[in-house]
């Protein structure tokens, strides 16, 4: 059973379920995504043990990069795909897939 937090900042004030970030170490509330101060180790070992982790905003046709090992979203530069993080070129992709990709993330980026 996860732990449950009010949020400490004003006008939020909500009872939820809060989070931990793994690489800071720091609780978030997970109504209005600020840092809940004062938390305890005891705490934060305890959500440890029970995975309640920060979870990771998946982006659409994201693409794990093999030069630098960064999944994001591949962006197309003069009619090639490349790495959204490092703008490297995405060598190990199949064309079929390639030529899916350039045509997804056209009607993407004409909806937003």
């Amino acid at each position: 059973m996860p732990f449950i937090m009010t949020c400490s900042h004003k006008g939020c004030g909500k009872t939820q379920t809060p989070y931990l970030d793994k690489d800071t170490n720091e609780v978030y509330c997970s109504a209005c995504d600020q840092i809940i101060p004062n938390v305890t180790i005891f705490t934060k070992t305890q959500m440890k043990a029970l995975k309640q982790y920060r979870q990771k905003e998946k982006k659409s046709f994201s693409v794990k990069c093999e030069k630098c090992g960064k999944e994001e979203r591949p962006k197309v530069i003069s009619d090639d795909v490349v790495c959204g993080a490092c703008s490297k070129s995405l060598d190990k992709l199949s064309p079929f897939f390639k030529n899916m990709l350039k045509t997804q993330l056209m009607k993407a980026d004409k909806e937003i």
